[in-house]
């Protein structure tokens, strides 16, 4: 339980976190940017000047420069972890930057502001978000969608604790009226499927997991991804807001 035993801080900070997860989901990035994009593009929304609090490896941000609306932005990445930043900093050039730090300690204001399956991980999630308010104009949100009906019953929740350091937990209705309550205004939300993030994943593919996915498909289409994902989880929620 080395999630458990140490700060919130310490875990990315320190070798735990890295140890646990040497990639740092970097090679999810490439899924998560092209949803991003996806939910930036169907609002018409223009970002040229771009931040990412908790940016990691820059997996994210790298990618998202490559789709066609953002080949004209400039990114800037923030992650308090010296490990991921390392790692970041191999894939910098003229329009893409990263800092090892707190982003809430600068004082730069952006058009976009990337906040991509962070605020789960902090202690005061919500005073957190309250002091992101103001620095972007628009601001993304990817927020893993924990609580489910069966993954409540398999206890799933607390295998992400244990196993990424989540600390709270989140359905789309409480994941939305968290933002809502910290002053952000919806501007659109989307629901990002598990089963996308399986494809680069193959030693995830388990029975289960399969299985999951073909129940996942069955229940959307005679009830719809709302029922689908409240029932049976398996996906996280892009919001974007202003």
């Amino acid at each position: 339980m080395w999630a458990e035993m140490i700060s919130s801080n310490d875990l990315y900070t320190g070798k735990d976190y890295a140890a646990a997860n040497p990639t740092w989901h970097d090679e999810d990035g490439g899924v998560k940017a092209a949803n991003i994009a996806k939910i930036v593009r169907a609002n018409k929304i223009s970002c040229q000047k771009i931040v990412d609090t908790g940016c990691g490896t820059g997996g994210v941000l790298n990618a998202l420069l490559q789709h066609d609306i953002f080949r004209d932005s400039v990114a800037t990445g923030y992650d308090i972890a010296p490990y991921a930043i390392n790692l970041a900093k191999q894939r910098e050039r003229k329009n893409l930057r990263f800092h090892c730090g707190d982003f809430l300690q600068t004082n730069e204001n952006y058009d976009l502001l990337l906040c991509i399956d962070v605020f789960e991980h902090i202690d005061d999630y919500m005073g957190f978000l309250r002091r992101l308010r103001g620095r972007s104009k628009y601001y993304a949100f990817h927020i893993p969608l924990d609580i489910s009906i069966v993954g409540l019953l398999r206890g799933q929740h607390l295998k992400q604790r244990k196993e990424v350091g989540h600390l709270h937990y989140f359905d789309q209705a409480t994941a939305l009226a968290t933002l809502r309550d910290t002053g952000f205004k919806i501007i659109d939300a989307q629901y990002t499927r598990t089963e996308d993030i399986l494809l680069i994943h193959p030693e995830w593919r388990t029975t289960t997991a399969i299985l999951g996915n073909a129940a996942r498909r069955i229940v959307r289409t005679i009830a719809g991804e709302d029922l689908s994902v409240r029932l049976l989880g398996g996906a996280s929620l892009m919001v974007l807001t202003s």
